[in-house]
């Protein structure tokens, strides 16, 4: 690894906050995968982010929040978005919610939008970070635009290098695929981004009818969360989905022991057909199996259950 990272202590966390009160970039781990901090009041440096992400100035970043309270800063809260953080919180759901204009939150981190995505994270470290800082913090996902998402911090190293201030190694993220989002603006309440949290976890506790986008319905939109590019997560060898046998020139992410393929390369998303270790998996095997640069990365059919769904989507807007 390179000498921006460090590995996860109080020094580091130390370290992190000198960095971003001076308008600096630095990566850090969630639960979910690991993102590109920056003080989310900070001008200067959401503009780094965009620049060095080579991300679209139209799609709006997720800000991070340590609490309800700094939550309500920046936004605003109804019974219904309470009962969902009151259950959720702590953890990978981002609500996309009225915004609240004041200097806590850049424009451009919005997106110039009069909504704002906002989560707590579970971490501690990072929990840590926005209390010391005693702002939100904007945290897109450490990678370029439209490639894999960065589950541990090698994979912060091979998309920018030395171009990050400075990179907190915490090992591999728990959940291994992004957060869930949901629109709290829309009627009837809108599922932006499959994620994590199962969807029918969400309508269960609200009591009420909740619609998921579909990308193909919208060709031209502004899109108000990550999440909603059409082309995503993608390697740069091209995907081919629903694949049970390999050619010699491709590279095969298998799931489940049903096929047991001498094939080589083979990586495994589940032998025990676990969609939870395969979503923790996923960006991280596509990664390794990129890196041999074969004809195509082809992948077994995965079930389109729980989070097999969010698998799913991650996979077709990989090969879109």
């Amino acid at each position: 690894m390179g000498k921006n990272v460090i590995n996860e202590s109080e020094q580091a966390l130390k370290k992190a906050l000198i960095l971003l009160k001076n308008q600096k970039l630095v990566a850090i781990k969630t639960e979910t995968v690991y993102g590109l901090a920056c003080d989310s009041s900070s001008g200067a440096a959401i503009k780094k982010i965009f620049s060095l992400k080579k991300r679209p100035l139209i799609n709006p970043l997720i800000i991070h929040v340590d609490s309800v309270e700094l939550a309500e800063k920046i936004s605003v809260i109804n019974n219904d978005s309470i009962k969902i953080m009151k259950e959720f919180w702590p953890g990978p759901l981002t609500l996309i919610l009225n915004r609240k204009k004041n200097n806590l939150v850049h424009q451009l981190a919005v997106s110039g939008l009069e909504t704002i995505a906002v989560r707590i994270p579970s971490s501690k470290f990072v929990l840590s970070l926005i209390r010391k800082l005693n702002k939100p913090i904007a945290a897109p996902s450490a990678n370029e635009s439209g490639y894999i998402s960065a589950t541990d911090a090698d994979h912060v190293v091979d998309s920018f290098g030395d171009k990050v201030d400075l990179i907190i190694n915490s090992g591999r993220t728990d959940h291994g695929v992004e957060s869930t989002i949901l629109d709290m603006t829309t009627n009837p309440y809108e599922i932006k981004r499959l994620g994590v949290i199962d969807f029918e976890a969400i309508k269960e506790k609200l009591g009420k009818n909740i619609k998921i986008l579909n990308l193909s319905d919208k060709k031209i939109f502004r899109p108000n969360s990550p999440g909603q590019m059409l082309k995503h997560y993608a390697p740069k060898t091209p995907l081919s989905l629903n694949i049970d046998k390999p050619n010699s020139d491709d590279a095969f992410l298998d799931f489940g022991n049903k096929n047991l393929s001498s094939h080589q390369p083979t990586l495994n998303l589940s032998k025990s057909s676990n969609l939870k270790e395969a979503a923790f998996n996923l960006f991280y095997f596509l990664r390794k199996l990129d890196k041999y640069s074969k004809k195509r990365i082809v992948v077994a059919p995965i079930p389109d259950k729980g989070i097999g769904k969010t698998i799913n989507e991650r996979l077709r807007r990989a090969t879109s």
